[in-house]
């Protein structure tokens, strides 16, 4: 690829920006008084550009503002810039950056390790880029340990056969030896050809003989020319390898997808694609990817060697950041966490993933890639990293250095975070996840209730709804998250600062809960019952604020989070103190009969004399034990 076929703005007026990459000890620091801005605008589409990104900030003078920019670092991966005023107070608490990336054959290309990004990402598929990172990875020591690790994972029942030219059939599964396969993760749609191209219990026998290719969605026959190019016989994709329509093999099959995933040789993420019809291996658009484009001059001088070059600036990062429909799934974040590798197609660059090299690597153009899922201490397919988990929370108790509990609630903020069409489905599409999560802290599956660990109930009690975001209902008992559909996020910043004053004051008596799924147990739940000794007050809420009672002016100095967003909170709460002493923290509960109760929400007063009155709140009263359902 050449400069000419990606039009980049460069001119006399903008030239005069010069990347220097000699090292730390040069510093780049460029500015440009407004009124010497406005003038090059009226030549130059670069400082055209940087006056624009005024027009978001409100101004009250002109005259003394200041255009900064900075390079991030040594690494140059971006230029940073912010307009200033006179006392150099940055004017706006957005980071704006240009992206740089060098073209291959540039000087500057020794130095800049970004590159333009691959057009088309099918040309990785035909020139073997993926195959050879397919057959190294087969050789890597922690790849072999995981992949043995897998190898006694649950087979699926089907899977297609590729090995014929011009169709695929569906192959059943022997119970005694299951093939290599490659998994798809995508998204689906709801087309009538989306629809039409479903394994039923009218076509499964026919489907046994042969499916026409031409009938499937573009993005399943992208992954079958991907499985192919890797030279793999076998796919497993759900539409087709689950009868759709015969809902014991649905639940069978469901109860599986961990195993499936996790057993697949290599999963192949069809990223890109908004729903299957699109495919994933079409040409990127490259001016949606890159927005605005520039190309500055670039400078380095290291050990007497001297790079005169250039190198181009993107509006956005030439990198997959994890911003596509499917990362918007709460199904397909499961299927990435849990396979053992993933070759991921995105919008702007095709990366790599694998127990090796857990951070990514990219297989085509672009950046270096952004894989925040892999961003835990704790990791499904890194043995080596979950020893060192275990080790650590033998060592320092469930608080240490690994935060592996803590880990585990940013799982499930960022799961709840994530498109869920049927709210039922709210826990067995991370089922995959607490059962791998057990499997690595050593936990039973007893300990799990309905999303929540009991080695660490009481922080995992206290989610709460972003006061910004709506939430359906959901489905199951009112204390776990999983009955709100919707967004959670929880108090660990609170509970980790005040983590030496912090002390439970409930006490865990019991639970039991109904299971809908005797396939898998970490799955759906129909409702459950809790039960949990602690001091338990009544408090009157006036739409405002909640007080002791109804005739009580004193306000209780608590945040209140209502598990509802229809407005509409009971008046009569009673207050059921989890965590007491320097910080406060409890549920908000109504109540059924004499000691069941429903979770409304929950309440929060970190520190200072807010403390005293809450602890003083509940001093009036003795511990009894309720149940919660």
């Amino acid at each position: 690829m050449n400069t000419s076929s990606l039009s980049p703005h460069s001119c006399a007026e903008c030239k005069v920006v010069v990347i220097d990459g000699t090292g730390p000890e040069v510093k780049q620091h460029f500015e440009f008084p407004c009124y010497k801005v406005q003038e090059l605008s009226q030549r130059c589409k670069f400082f055209s550009w940087t006056l624009k990104l005024l027009s978001d900030i409100p101004l009250y003078t002109t005259d003394t503002l200041i255009l900064s920019m900075l390079t991030d670092s040594e690494d140059l991966e971006c230029l940073n810039i912010d307009w200033r005023d006179a006392n150099n107070q940055r004017l706006s608490e957005d980071d704006i950056a240009l992206y740089i990336f060098s073209e291959k054959d540039n000087p500057a290309a020794q130095y800049i390790q970004s590159r333009p990004i691959e057009p088309s990402p099918a040309r990785s598929i035909r020139r073997g880029s993926c195959l050879e990172r397919y057959k190294s990875c087969l050789n890597h020591k922690e790849c072999k340990i995981a992949m043995e690790r897998n190898k006694n994972n649950a087979a699926p029942a089907r899977l297609l056969d590729l090995r014929a030219s011009s169709q695929v059939h569906l192959y059943m599964v022997p119970q005694e030896e299951c093939p290599l396969y490659a998994a798809l993760s995508y998204c689906w749609g709801r087309s009538q050809q989306q629809e039409d191209a479903k394994t039923t219990t009218a076509n499964v026998q026919d489907r046994k003989g042969g499916i026409d290719l031409c009938q499937l969605p573009q993005s399943i026959r992208d992954a079958i020319e991907v499985t192919r190019s890797l030279e793999l016989s076998y796919l497993w994709v759900d539409a087709l390898c689950i009868v759709q329509d015969d809902s014991q093999d649905v639940a069978s099959e469901i109860s599986k997808m961990g195993s499936i995933y996790g057993g697949a040789t290599i999963t192949i993420s069809a990223a890109s694609a908004n729903d299957s019809t699109e495919g994933f291996l079409g040409n990127r658009d490259l001016t949606k990817a890159y927005g605005t484009l520039f190309q500055l001059p670039y400078y380095n001088k290291r050990a007497g060697d001297l790079a005169e070059g250039s190198v181009l600036l993107s509006e956005h990062p030439v990198e997959d950041t994890r911003q596509e429909n499917i990362d918007q799934r709460a199904w397909t974040m499961q299927e990435d966490i849990v396979s053992l590798r993933l070759l991921r197609f995105g919008s702007k660059q095709t990366t790599w993933r694998c127990p090796t090299y857990t951070q990514g690597r990219k297989i085509d153009g672009g950046g270096r890639p952004t894989l925040k899922n892999t961003d835990y201490s704790f990791s499904v397919n890194d043995p080596y990293r979950n020893n060192e988990v275990r080790s650590n929370i033998t060592s320092f108790g469930p608080m240490g250095p690994s935060c592996a509990k803590a880990d585990w609630l940013r799982v499930v903020s960022e799961y709840t975070h994530r498109d869920l069409t049927k709210p039922s489905d709210r826990l067995p599409a991370c089922a995959a996840l607490a059962e791998n999560f057990a499997d690595i802290m050593g936990y039973d599956v007893s300990e799990y209730l309905a999303g929540l660990w009991k080695d660490d109930l009481y922080a995992q009690l206290l989610w709460h709804r972003p006061e910004e975001r709506e939430a359906g209902s959901g489905f199951g008992p009112s204390w776990s998250w999983s009955s709100m559909n919707g967004p959670v996020q929880f108090f660990q910043r609170a509970l980790l600062q005040y983590d030496f004053e912090v002390k439970a004051a409930a006490r865990y008596v019991g639970s039991y809960r109904d299971s809908m799924s005797e396939n898998h147990q970490y799955s759906e739940v129909g409702s459950g019952r809790l039960e949990l000794n602690g001091r338990l007050q009544q408090a009157h809420w006036d739409s405002r604020s909640l007080r002791r009672s109804i005739i009580d002016p004193d306000v209780l100095p608590s945040k209140i989070y209502w598990d509802s967003s229809d407005g509409v909170s009971p008046q009569i709460v009673w207050c059921f103190e989890i965590i007491g002493s320097y910080i406060s923290l409890g549920l908000l509960l109504e109540r059924d009969k004499q000691t069941r109760f429903k979770r409304v929400g929950c309440f929060i007063c970190e520190g200072g004399k807010g403390s005293q009155v809450m602890k003083s709140f509940f001093d009036e009263t003795q511990p009894q034990t309720i149940a919660i359902y």
